[in-house]
C-alpha cells in the first residue's frame, strides 16, 4: 500500500511538474516580428502566468498493424489559480488515458489547503500529510522554475533551452488560440540537442519527485541511448503560438515519426511506425478560475483499495497495445467510452504531424468527455 501511495504521489508531482514547465513559456495579418525575434521574446524575458486552463496531450498513432488501430492518448488538464510563491495552486485537473476503446480517468483537485482525488465519480480527501508533502515538493519545483511567472531562467533551470535546438524558424501567420491573437512560428528540431535537454530535465525531475524508482533517472539517458533515439526519429517539427501583445505561449506542439522494428513490431501486430505528437495549450490565460472542493467525500482508504483497479485499467490498455488484441470494449475501471468510437476501422496509413496536431486539439476541446474524445479518431484519417 505504501508503494501505491508513493506512486500516486508521483503521478500528482508529474502533473505539477508539467504545469510548472508549461508556465515557462486565423487571419491574414502579418506576424509582429521576425521568427527568430519572436522565439527569443517568447523564451526569454518575464511573462505573467497566474491562472487559466491548461491542457497537455500526448498522442501516439501507429501505422501498419493488422490488429491495432486507433490512437493511444494520454491527456492532462483543467483550470488552475496560483496562490503565491511556493504554494500549491488551486487546480482541478483530470488525467486520462485511452487505447483500443479502453479509457480511464482520474481527477486531482487542490483548494490550496486540501487535496482531493476523484475516481469513477466518487471523491476522496487526501490525508493532510500527503497534501503537505505535495506542497513541499511543489515549493522546491517552483523555486527552481521561476514561480508563477515565465522568466528567462525558468526553463533553463529545468534544463530546457528551446533556442538551442530549434532550427530554420519561419512565421506561419496570425491565429486566434485560447481566446488570444497569436503569432504562429514553425521550426525544425535538432534532435540530439533536444535529447540533451530532456536528459537534463529527467535528472532534475528525479530530485524533486518521490516516485519509487525515480532515482534511476538521476543518471539520465546514456549518450549511446540518446544517439540511438536521435538516429531513429523522422520528420521532427515544432510549432509555437505566442501572444501577439505579450509574447506568452498559448499553444506549443512537437511532432515526430518513430519507426518500429523487430520484436516490438511483431508484438504490436506489425506496426511499422508511429506518429507521436505532444501538445500544450493555455486558454483563459490570467483570467480568474473558481476551484470548488467536492461536497461529498469518502475516506481515502477506500480510494487506496480502488486505485488498484485504476492501475489495472491502465495495464489493460497497455496490454491491448502490446498484445495486439483488437478488443474495443470499455475498460473495467475509469470512464467507459461509447462503443465503436475509438477505432478508425483499420491501420492508419495517412498519419502526419498535421493530423496528429488536429487530433490533439480535438482531445483538448473534449474536456475529458470520453465519447467526444473517441470521435476525434476520425481526424487521423483525414487528408489535411
Amino acid at each position: 500500500m505504501h508503494h501505491r501511495r508513493t506512486a500516486f504521489t508521483g503521478v500528482v508531482m508529474v502533473a505539477l511538474a508539467s504545469l510548472a514547465l508549461a508556465a515557462c513559456g486565423s487571419s491574414n495579418s502579418s506576424p509582429s516580428g521576425s521568427p527568430s525575434t519572436l522565439l527569443s521574446q517568447t523564451f526569454t524575458g518575464t511573462h505573467k502566468v497566474t491562472s487559466g486552463v491548461l491542457n497537455l496531450t500526448l498522442t501516439i498513432d501507429p501505422s501498419g498493424s493488422s490488429t491495432f488501430s486507433g490512437p493511444i492518448t494520454l491527456s492532462f488538464g483543467g483550470p488552475f489559480q496560483t496562490l503565491g510563491s511556493g504554494k500549491l495552486p488551486e487546480s482541478n485537473f483530470t488525467v486520462s488515458a485511452s487505447a483500443l476503446g479502453r479509457s480511464v480517468s482520474l481527477g486531482i483537485l487542490s483548494t490550496g489547503t486540501s487535496g482531493y482525488v476523484t475516481l469513477q465519480g466518487v471523491s476522496y480527501q487526501m490525508p493532510q500529510a500527503t497534501f503537505q508533502r505535495l506542497e513541499s515538493s511543489f515549493a522546491q519545483l517552483a523555486s527552481g522554475a521561476g514561480g508563477s511567472s515565465q522568466n528567462s531562467g525558468a526553463l533553463a533551470k529545468l534544463g530546457i533551452r528551446p533556442l538551442q535546438w530549434l532550427t530554420h524558424p519561419s512565421t506561419v501567420g496570425v491565429e486566434t488560440v485560447g481566446g488570444a491573437q497569436t503569432d504562429h512560428i514553425h521550426a525544425g528540431v535538432n534532435v540530439p540537442s533536444l535529447l540533451n535537454d530532456l536528459n537534463t530535465f529527467l535528472e532534475k525531475a528525479s530530485s524533486v519527485s518521490n516516485v519509487a524508482g525515480a532515482s534511476r533517472l538521476k543518471s539520465g539517458l546514456s549518450a549511446t541511448t540518446r544517439q540511438k533515439i536521435a538516429a531513429a526519429i523522422r520528420n521532427p517539427s515544432f510549432d509555437v503560438w505566442t501572444g501577439t501583445s505579450d509574447k506568452t505561449i498559448r499553444r506549443l506542439t512537437i511532432a515526430l515519426t518513430l519507426p518500429v522494428t523487430g520484436s516490438l513490431s511483431s508484438q504490436t501486430g506489425g506496426v511499422k511506425s508511429a506518429d507521436i505528437g505532444l501538445t500544450m495549450q493555455y486558454s483563459e490565460l490570467n483570467q480568474p478560475q473558481t476551484i470548488t472542493a467536492p461536497t461529498a467525500v469518502r475516506p481515502y482508504s477506500e480510494f487506496q483499495s480502488k486505485v488498484s483497479g485504476f492501475i489495472q485499467g491502465l495495464q489493460g490498455a497497455a496490454s491491448g497495445v502490446l498484445g495486439g488484441t483488437g478488443s474495443s470494449g470499455a475498460g473495467s475501471s475509469g470512464s467507459a467510452g461509447s462503443s465503436g468510437g475509438a477505432s478508425t476501422g483499420g491501420s492508419s496509413t495517412n498519419g502526419s504531424s498535421s493530423n496528429v496536431t488536429k487530433y490533439s486539439q480535438c482531445i483538448q476541446q473534449a474536456n475529458g468527455d470520453v465519447a467526444k474524445m473517441q470521435k476525434c479518431a476520425s481526424l487521423l484519417g483525414s487528408g489535411g
